[in-house]
């Protein structure tokens, strides 16, 4: 941290280390995912012979469609043909049923014992011509989840420059990502109306980004080192905890054991950021595998294109390092493990502040961060013998993040220490047709925050534990039961009930629904970060409740077929959340300061949207969706528009590919609509802003040209070069009374050009 004395920075990261240390030496022991629970897998490739210039060729088929007959199990495989299935059963042969447009499907007995299979599909002979046509797969919705689950995979994010999760949701009509101000680079997102903070952001199905990472967290997380990105909507299944209200946000990492041997990627913009990433994999021996995951990226070009004297984007740099490892023996046990190192440092404000003669005075204004932030994971699944579907998991998290801050003349320290573990027994009741999955959970939190010399500190211990029943009626119908029970040290008890179900109307038409509760603990700083930035007085009017709510909703997928076996794919969703209670951030009450208060009255979000997915021709791709959101807040004793929520969002994405994909062009076009400001009447006429923001086009592009082991790509953000105008408030005054740069509704930076190297060794 480049404020803190060399002591205590060299305190830090002997902590730090000697944690790692610990950390690695205790979960060395235990064993894998509780996604994969200790049951057997299968893997393999799906290939197809084809005909190329009169030649006949070995190919891989991308996103071949396999499942289990007799069950709702299966998936597709990967963009090289890949797959890893859990098998439904361990001790009697199973069929896959593998099918693909313009190959015969083809149903293959699985013995005993195989855990892995080479898959050749044939020609379809009804066919007179057949041309293997590689799906653009970008994104899609999972057909067999009981929750609506879209799937952003590796071919998605590589259709933007996606150089970190904050920037992987553009060409998505259900997450909304923006900058939370206008100088510190922060990022915010929403989901149903609300703000990203009642969904759950996690990684392999545990907790990610929370507490006081939520800040800058989206950041944290490159988007090369992400396998993909798993979006539902609604509440999820209690066995990952009580916080998830409005969804959950699941990113899949890239896994060692079926990653790529090296992985490069090179990426610079127009405004001087520069990054790099590099992924190695490793087998060690038949059941050991290890994998590293490296980024760097920098700003250090000074950029203010609207000529007020602030920096558009903050200087900085990030170092970003992660070790995994996977610990394979078949029929007993799974072990994942790892270890994450992040160090981020960025400086913003006037564009000529200097750092060590203008800190804590009135000469510029000027803001700087430091972060470090360590966390170690494990997941382990044990297969039970002489047992039938029965199998125990354990995950567990331990983390420790600490920042040093300051705004202005605005001081912010925060420190958490968190840990979480999670063991979970499965079986099943008779037969597959019922499982139940039972267990308990311990989350530990630790925050230590200083906040212009206030110190607020508090510790956090929540036992519980949780039960869910599944009802599968294969191929028709799914019910998942949940009830969960924790105790928090501090707010007694959170009981915690949950429903899914999903109802296959027809063989194209999927009918899903849940309903259940959340709640979770405000964290004020971090989740308004933004308002650090300002002159704002923060006020706290009483000492806060939990945050609770209810979460329910419906969604209906319909699948239209097309000429030559393509689809149409059609589907709708509406979610309702009532807040019981809310720590509401009032902003109307005055210019001059926030209120945090408790919820006094009404507050709801009811969202609607509706997309199609079509492929019209070889190749290409369209996606289009529409979303309307009415989301209101009880705000001075009056039920109030929530402020800086776009009522309306429109998205159109076209993806066009030639054959083998040698060349693909991608379009992301976005409408968004007007959004409510909170009030500033009282100010000057010259720092006033309407009452509503407009509405606003923006437009995103991105060529690539694929070699055998090389991607180039190319592109533009923001082409329509839309801007917000003023986006910081009296930024002529930065030390006066009316100075904000927190009042950001839409892009306040104009259009950007990038450009970038993909190179893969396998």
């Amino acid at each position: 941290m480049f404020f803190v004395s060399q002591e205590k920075r060299k305190s830090l990261y002997t902590k730090l280390f000697s944690s790692v240390l610990v950390l690695s030496l205790l979960f060395s022991s235990g064993l894998q995912a509780q996604g994969h629970n200790g049951h057997e897998h299968l893997k393999g490739v799906v290939r197809a012979m084809v005909e190329i210039n009169g030649n006949k060729e070995i190919q891989t088929l991308p996103y071949a469609s396999l499942y289990w007959a007799g069950t709702t199990h299966g998936g597709t495989s990967d963009e090289n043909g890949n797959f890893d299935l859990h098998k439904p059963h361990a001790r009697e042969t199973l069929y896959l049923v593998v099918s693909y447009t313009g190959f015969s499907a083809d149903t293959i007995a699985i013995v005993p014992g195989t855990t892995f299979i080479e898959i050749l599909l044939s020609e379809n002979v009804q066919l007179e011509e057949v041309t293997v046509r590689r799906r653009m797969g970008g994104s899609y919705i999972s057909a067999i989840q009981p929750a609506k689950t879209e799937v952003i995979t590796t071919h998605g994010l590589q259709a933007l420059a996606c150089c970190n999760l904050s920037e992987s949701f553009e060409n998505s009509a259900t997450v909304d990502v923006g900058f939370s101000d206008a100088v510190s680079g922060a990022k915010r997102i929403q989901m149903l109306g609300l703000a990203g903070v009642y969904s759950q952001l996690m990684f392999e199905n545990l907790p990610g980004i929370r507490g006081l990472s939520s800040a800058f967290g989206l950041t944290y997380i490159p988007g090369t080192w992400m396998e993909s990105i798993q979006i539902s909507k609604g509440s999820s299944s209690v066995l990952n905890g009580y916080e998830s209200t409005t969804g959950q946000i699941n990113i899949e990492y890239k896994k060692p054991q079926r990653s790529e041997a090296l992985f490069l990627n090179l990426f610079a913009n127009s405004e001087g950021r520069m990054e790099a990433n590099m992924n190695s994999s490793f087998e060690l021996g038949d059941t050991w595998s290890t994998m590293v995951l490296g980024h760097v990226s920098t700003q250090q070009f000074k950029i203010d294109h609207n000529g007020n004297n602030f920096l558009d984007v903050p200087l900085g740099t990030q170092i970003n390092i992660m070790n995994r490892w996977n610990h394979e023996v078949d029929h007993k046990r799974h072990v994942q493990f790892g270890l994450h190192i992040l160090n981020d440092q960025r400086f913003g404000g006037q564009t000529f502040f200097d750092r060590q003669a203008d800190r804590g005075t009135t000469n510029a204004w000027g803001m700087e961060s430091a972060t470090t932030r360590l966390q170690g994971f494990v997941k382990a699944g044990f297969f039970l013998p002489n047992t039938l579907e029965s199998s125990i998991g354990f995950m567990g998290v331990a983390t420790w993040y600490d920042q040093d801050s300051y705004y202005g003349l605005n001081n912010y320290n925060g420190e958490q220490k968190s840990l979480y573990s999670n063991i979970v027994y499965q079986s099943i009741l008779g037969n597959t047709n019922h499982r139940v999955n039972t267990g308990m959970s311990y989350q530990l939190d630790e925050y230590n925050e200083q906040f212009n010399g206030t110190l607020l500190k508090r510790t956090e211990s929540v036992p519980g534990m949780f039960g869910e029943y599944t009802y599968t009626w294969p191929d028709l119908f799914t019910l998942i039961l949940g009830l969960r029970a924790d105790h928090h040290n501090i707010h007694d008890w959170f009981i915690t009930p949950r429903v899914h179900f999903r109802y296959q109307v027809s063989n194209t038409g999927t009918l899903r629904g849940s309903a259940g509760k959340g709640y979770r603990t405000a964290n004020v700083f971090s989740e308004h970060s933004s308002i650090m930035a300002s002159s704002r007085q923060v006020v706290f009017a009483e000492e806060f409740r939990a945050e609770e709510a209810w979460n329910y909703g419906f969604n209906y997928t319909h699948i239209f077929p097309l000429a030559r076996e393509r689809n149409v794919t059609v589907g709708a969703d509406f979610y309702r959340t009532d807040f019981i209670n809310q720590v509401v951030a009032d902003l109307d009450r005055s210019v001059n300061m926030v209120v945090f208060h408790n919820l006094d009255g009404k507050s709801y979000s009811n969202s609607f949207q509706t997309d199609i997915t079509m492929q019209p021709l070889d190749g290409f791709e369209i996606y289009t969706a529409y979303r309307l959101d009415d989301v209101k807040t009880t705000i001075n004793g009056s039920l109030v528009e929530s402020p800086m929520v776009s009522r309306h969002k429109g998205l159109l994405t076209l993806s066009y590919s030639t054959r083998f994909e040698k060349w693909r062009f991608d379009m992301t076009n976005q409408l968004n609509g007007p959004k409510r400001i909170p009030d500033t009447r009282e100010s000057p006429e010259q720092y006033r802003m309407p009452e509503y923001s407009p509405s606003y086009y923006i437009l995103h592009a991105q060529i690539t040209r694929k070699y055998r082991n090389m991607d180039l790509y190319f592109g533009g953000e923001n082409l329509t070069n839309f801007k917000q105008h003023n986006p910081i408030i009296a930024a002529n005054d930065p030390f006066g009374s009316y100075f904000d740069s927190s009042m950001i509704w839409g892009p306040f930076m104009g259009r950007m050009f990038y450009a970038g190297i993909r190179y893969t060794f396998e």
